[in-house]
């Protein structure tokens, strides 16, 4: 009994220590958080986007400009084009306000309002707010360009507004067929025109007559 008592008291000194290395073997099995730090720039995250875009891939190609506007929320480009992907999903609310924070960004750029115009009229909402801005951009300087003159005459078309439509779709389609002749008065210097905005030109003029004979 002696010799029992006297080998659990040499061990008693060891029990303690024991129930330290079981305690830390089950912390070491606790898995470590790690923060990864995002290592591309808004921009990158934009040219990422623009890329998924053009295969298709909406949803990557969101991700990416929200990314970048988490990094930058005053990236214009991020606004615009995030915008246009929620034009091609048909989310006209979520377009229009994309459009409408780039405007802020810059005010009556061509580029937004004609974007947030194509919203409305897709939408049938806000017609009139868009014709507005529209005429604003295509009586500014660089305005007079096929693609804007060609939205403005839809807006006027939608609004029920025959004439003017095709005033705006004579002369987006005359300064289209123009493009790269030498510069006329009042005309802007080498208006870019492919081949599928003349195409859409001609459509709209189509629908304009057939919708007021």
């Amino acid at each position: 009994m002696m010799v029992e008592k006297a080998r659990l008291r040499s061990w008693g000194w060891f029990l303690p220590f024991l129930l330290v290395l079981l305690l830390a073997g089950g912390c070491s099995r606790v898995p470590r958080i790690i923060v990864l730090e995002d290592p591309l720039t808004a921009a990158e995250h934009v040219e990422l986007g623009v890329a998924y875009e053009r295969k298709g891939e909406l949803d990557l190609a969101q991700r990416e400009y929200e990314r970048a506007l988490r990094k930058d929320g005053k990236f214009y480009r991020a606004r615009v084009n995030l915008g246009n992907v929620f034009l091609a999903k048909k989310e006209y609310g979520k377009a229009r306000e994309e459009y409408l924070l780039a405007l802020e960004l810059r005010p009556g750029d061509a580029e937004a309002t004609n974007n947030l115009s194509w919203a409305a009229i897709s939408s049938g909402e806000g017609i009139d707010e868009a014709l507005v801005r529209m005429d604003s951009v295509v009586s500014g300087s660089g305005g007079r360009q096929p693609v804007f003159l060609d939205t403005l005459g839809v807006l006027r078309m939608r609004a029920n507004r025959p004439g003017p439509a095709e005033e705006a779709f004579a002369l987006a389609e005359t300064l289209c067929r123009q493009a790269g002749a030498a510069p006329r008065e009042g005309v802007d210097k080498d208006a870019p025109c492919p081949e599928e905005v003349l195409r859409e030109i001609e459509e709209h003029r189509r629908e304009l007559r057939s919708r007021f004979p």
